[in-house]
């Protein structure tokens, strides 16, 4: 029995070690790396359960108004990001303590200008996208951004500081509420306000667990040097902030106006589930990259060599994910949205050649931002609007959601990610041969698992839950033995990478 309570003991201690973020930069990297990863698996779960019980209870339409009164409510932060954060992050400093107040006076100022601008503006909001319904969920959404302006401006800390096992309990407890609110809603009154009042709970939750979660109590004071000091670092990011969601969203938005919020329903849904593994990757990677990396940047050989092994493990993981999710789309919305989701699967599809790219350049801005490059993040994301916006129209009128999809996916293929390779080797002094190729690595075993889960779909005739779930342990099992075959063959030395990082947890 005391041999038992010893490893317990034992077993505990090393569990806490590894969850704890102590020791060296790799170490605090790699913890931070396994919250979360666990922060976005959690988070996503409860997302996609959120969808897909929902999507049983409420038409594709309710979803698509939700989703425009986010892209106006999330526009106005994004045109209002200041970089706050990511100067405090970059900042060399530990202790950021005396920035503090000063945020807490930003961005609670944010919070009640946007607040009050979506409040009067929401009947020119509901007429622009010839969705009446929209007016009253717009503005009872704004209440989310009030609050969220005068949360706990400490939370920079868990970032900073690569305390992601605090992240992991701020974000984690924000989607369970939301999950929460949004099911016992639904159950007693299936409609949009559902998702509403499901949105606004889980900023209410953010504001309570970020005083929670960090012993700093703020107290409203400006100090306008601090305060110009900020803003001259996150100027790019503001830029940044305003283009990556014009390139991120600008294609809803176009949706939503064009084609309809129910036609916007199906096409936000094919981009989170096709990108849902992509999404978590790049999350885990840019969070715990970031401030990484910008602990390292004057050592530029440390900083090449990480940002390699990054490349590799990340391609690594999105590569089957990617190419898995576009060959059992439609048994997956069979199983779990119903028939009348199918709407969505061609899209989904390509989309899922979206997730692979993002999943891919998951770390370039990180390398951007550390070496002092941000401004790369404005210019290429106002090249990436301006390209989607040519062939756009045409697309979407001829060929639907599914023309906006390729349309997105095109630009990014044939344009946009050469060049991102290309800075982004520059910036590390590296070798744009080198990103090529680690890209490259992944992708004949995810052709191979796609080769096989088709002829396996081909050969069986079972009910889509069932299809779904062979298809997946068959991609799986495929793409690792291919995955090993690669490696005996070939330098790519991903096995010892996997080695590596198992030896450092």
């Amino acid at each position: 029995m005391t041999r038992i309570l010893n490893w317990l003991r034992s077993l505990a201690s090393r569990i806490k070690t590894i969850l704890t973020p102590e020791g060296g930069l790799l170490e605090q990297s790699v913890t931070g790396g396994i919250w979360l990863t666990a922060l976005n698996i959690s988070g996503r779960i409860f997302q996609i359960l959120t969808l897909l019980v929902l999507a049983r209870l409420l038409d594709p339409r309710a979803f698509g108004i939700v989703g425009l009164a986010s892209l106006v409510i999330v526009g106005l932060r994004r045109v209002s990001k200041l970089g706050l954060d990511d100067a405090l992050i970059y900042n060399k400093d530990e202790n950021v303590d005396r920035y503090l107040n000063t945020v807490l006076v930003m961005k609670g100022v944010r919070g009640l200008v946007i607040g009050g601008l979506v409040f009067v503006a929401a009947p020119l909001i509901g007429q622009f996208f010839s969705e009446p319904a929209l007016i009253s969920i717009v503005r009872a959404m704004a209440i989310g951004s009030v609050v969220m302006g005068f949360q706990n401006p400490a939370i920079v800390y868990f970032k900073k500081d690569l305390n992601f096992h605090k992240e992991f309990a701020y974000e984690v407890g924000a989607e369970a509420v939301y999950f929460i609110v949004a099911f016992a809603y639904a159950l007693v009154n299936p409609t949009v306000w559902a998702l509403a009042f499901a949105y606004i709970a889980r900023n209410v939750a953010r504001f309570g667990l970020s005083y929670l979660l960090h012993e700093y109590r703020p107290w409203p004071s400006f100090d306008t040097d601090l305060a110009r000091e900020m803003i001259d670092y996150g100027k790019w990011i503001t830029g940044s902030s305003i283009l990556n969601y014009i390139s991120n969203e600008g294609d809803d938005i176009f949706v939503g106006w064009l084609l309809g919020s129910a036609t916007l329903g199906f096409y936000q849904f094919a981009y989170r589930l096709s990108n849902a593994p992509a999404t978590e990757v790049t999350h885990v990677i840019s969070r715990v990259t970031f401030p990484a990396y910008s602990k390292i940047q004057d050592d530029m050989e440390a900083l090449r060599a990480g940002f390699y092994r990054t490349i590799r493990l990340s391609t690594f993981l999105v590569a089957p994910m990617a190419v898995g999710i576009a060959v059992v789309a439609e048994p997956f919305v069979l199983a779990f949205l119903g028939e009348q989701w199918l709407p969505m699967v061609l899209p989904m599809q390509i989309l899922a050649i979206y997730g692979l790219i993002r999943g891919y350049i998951a770390s370039f801005g990180s390398v951007w931002r550390a070496t002092g490059n941000q401004d790369y993040l404005v210019k290429l994301q106002a090249l990436t609007i301006g390209l989607i916006a040519i062939p756009i129209y045409p697309a979407a009128t001829e060929f639907g959601i599914a023309g906006v999809a390729a349309t997105v996916v095109g630009v990014y293929v044939f344009i946009m990610m050469p060049l991102d390779m290309y800075l982004a080797a520059a910036a590390v002094e590296g070798s744009l041969q080198r990103l090529a190729i680690e890209f490259a690595y992944p992708l004949p075993g995810a052709a191979a698992m796609a080769a096989v889960v088709l002829w396996v779909q081909e050969m069986i005739s079972v009910i889509p839950i069932v299809e779904f779930a062979v298809l997946v342990v068959v991609g799986a099992a495929t793409y690792a033995v291919s995955v090993l075959l690669m490696e005996a063959g070939s330098e790519w030395g991903i096995i010892n990478e996997l080695r590596s990082l198992v030896r450092t947890i």
